[in-house]
């Protein structure tokens, strides 16, 4: 009885399967799809803000603050 219970079990959780496999790869396409898509996309628009000087500004007006 326990044996069976367990043999159902398993069939139901099988993620090893090809079911389990479509899951596992469609997941990692549509999280790597979007992350692509948002990186292509403010690359042409020039927003990766990836410069330095929003940090320098922060710093220089925190020094006049105190001064």
């Amino acid at each position: 009885m326990m044996k069976d219970l367990l043999a159902n079990l398993a069939k139901e959780m099988d993620w090893s399967g090809i079911y389990g496999g479509i899951f596992h790869y469609g997941m990692i396409f549509a999280f790597f799809g979007s992350a692509l898509l948002a990186f292509l996309y403010f690359w042409s628009k020039g927003r990766l803000d990836m410069d330095e000087e929003p940090k320098w500004e922060m710093m220089r007006d925190d020094e006049q603050e105190h001064l």
